[in-house]
């Protein structure tokens, strides 16, 4: 799920159109919101701070507020909010499936044995938990495991429970 992405900005100003080309560059929907030009937006602006200035150009993602952010800040908290639009890894060496989020790895771990793939463990770091990123990596892991033809046994009770909670998976996914 994506949560709501607005821009609180004004027409006129380069660092509000700095922040659109970011955003249509990252392809993510959100709404724009000119705050010199319509009085309703420009009060919602002060609603988010205590000062009640027109702060902008903000950007908020869901609950989080980012006043004027550096675009790799940016980036940062859209990688950790919206982890569904990042890509997953398999790292064939350490045997794990790997969920990589401003460089804090989430992680599938297995384990082959006759020629089957075990999935026995399931990581979020601490700090990320709590946000839905374990269903994403978990759901991630079996699209990857569907496209590189495996077929696997779910061990770690979550991953299991995941797997469960679709018919979609049945077919690749064995409790």
């Amino acid at each position: 799920m994506i949560p709501n992405i607005k821009l609180y900005g004004a027409s006129g100003c380069h660092k509000t159109k700095y922040y659109q080309l970011i955003l249509d560059e990252i392809g993510l929907p959100y709404e724009f919101l000119d705050v010199e030009q319509n009085d309703s937006h420009a009060e919602e602006l002060r609603d988010l701070y205590e000062n009640r200035k027109l702060n902008f150009p903000t950007i908020t993602i869901g609950k989080k507020k980012l006043r004027n952010p550096y675009k790799e800040e940016l980036i940062k908290w859209i990688n950790k909010l919206i982890p569904s639009r990042l890509s997953i890894a398999h790292d064939i060496e350490n045997k794990r499936f790997i969920l990589d989020i401003n460089e804090e790895v989430a992680k599938v771990e297995y384990t082959l044995r006759d020629d089957k793939m075990y999935l026995v463990h399931s990581e979020v770091p601490y700090n990320l938990r709590g946000q839905g990123i374990g269903k994403v990596l978990v759901e991630k892991t079996f699209e990857k495991l569907s496209e590189e033809g495996y077929h696997a046994i779910a061990v770690c009770s979550y991953v299991r429970a995941v797997a469960k909670r679709s018919e979609k998976w049945s077919a690749i996914i064995g409790h």
